[in-house]
């Protein structure tokens, strides 16, 4: 090779087969590479593995809404209630401007084991306030739903045996067979000229729109439970400083006092991207939350959070609980025009 010094060192090292190290900066190179594609695996594992949570999930949930179906076929077209366990009031008067309606549950049996809930999260079924597996195989829709693990979702993180609820719109005479929220409801939904006697939701017939109807939800209703108490209910009313119809709580009016509550429950937010939840029809939906905000916000006010109204600055905070509420029982709630309001 000396008859061409003009070729560098490295250069002449090749024709005459000589071998040579990687440099630092090929070393830094191939390192980096190999990083990169590790990172661009490990995130597409993450959401490929995600991804069959979410669907393990949402079959899960068409199969409790086909249990729902199948149980109502074998009952006259009557659903199991939404309720874990029965109420305390079971007779009572609601009156309001649009008049008297009593209200009679469970044709006034307060007998437990009579009730028809979907669990039976009572009595010998609880180890204080955990339900154990016969809260579930004791329920009204386990011979139809036939298996425990699908009352636990993929995405829960907890050691509870049930992850889901049912709406509270859904089996019941009045919502979730509760004489607080049917006396709170009954004033604004009588200003609409809706009253109690088209809230029922015992059977099939009184769902108009099955394919827009929630029957059961995600929920984490660890404020004060380890499992999950009762249906799945939000305030239907318009929220606080809405354009709202005569009926509409005012401000000041909070808690217990018949004012607005929001998000009286709240989906479980083990994956706010993935808020599974399946319809009357039995078919199923995944939602992501909008406004990332107020999963810290919820978990850190609990049960009735009165949340904000949208602005521009914080975000859609009502947007959220609009989707849900569209969702209770449409066809029956009136909507509300404007749906939100920036403030």
């Amino acid at each position: 090779m000396k008859q061409f010094p003009f070729l560098s060192s490295q250069t002449r090292a090749r024709f005459s087969g000589e071998s040579r190290g990687f440099t630092v900066t090929e070393l830094l190179v191939v390192v980096a590479i190999i990083a990169l594609l590790l990172a661009l695996v490990l995130v597409g594992f993450r959401k490929a593995k995600l991804m069959a949570k979410t669907m393990s999930c949402l079959s899960n949930q068409r199969q409790i809404s086909l249990a729902q179906a199948n149980y109502a076929t074998d009952n006259g077209g009557a659903y199991a209630s939404n309720r874990t366990s029965p109420d305390g009031s079971f007779s009572y008067t609601l009156t309001n401007n649009c008049g008297s309606f009593p209200i009679l549950i469970n044709k006034g049996n307060t007998n437990a084991d009579s009730y028809h809930s979907w669990t039976a999260s009572y009595g010998a079924n609880m180890n204080a306030s955990k339900e154990l597996e016969t809260a579930l195989t004791k329920g009204r829709l386990f011979p139809y739903i036939g298996s425990l693990s699908v009352y636990k979702s993929p995405l829960d993180p907890t050691d509870r045996f049930r992850s889901y609820s049912l709406s509270s719109f859904v089996g019941g005479v009045v919502p979730e067979d509760s004489q607080e929220w049917s006396t709170k409801f009954s004033p604004w939904l009588c200003e609409q000229g809706v009253t109690p006697r088209e809230w029922v939701a015992t059977h099939v017939v009184h769902h108009k729109f099955p394919s827009q109807t929630l029957m059961s939800i995600i929920e984490d209703d660890s404020d004060g439970f380890a499992f999950n108490n009762q249906g799945w209910c939000i305030d239907v009313r318009p929220p606080l400083g809405s354009i709202a119809p005569p009926g509409t709580p005012t401000p000041g009016q909070w808690g217990n006092t018949g004012g607005w509550e929001g998000w009286i429950d709240w989906p479980a937010f083990w994956e706010p991207t993935n808020i599974t939840y399946s319809y009357v029809d039995g078919s199923t939906e995944s939602y992501s939350m909008q406004n990332k905000s107020i999963v810290t916000a919820i978990q850190g006010i609990g049960h009735r959070y009165a949340q904000p109204a949208d602005n521009a600055a914080t975000g859609p905070w009502r947007r959220d609980w609009m989707h849900f509420r569209d969702r209770l029982m449409p066809g029956v709630i009136p909507p509300m025009v404007p749906r939100y309001q920036a403030e």
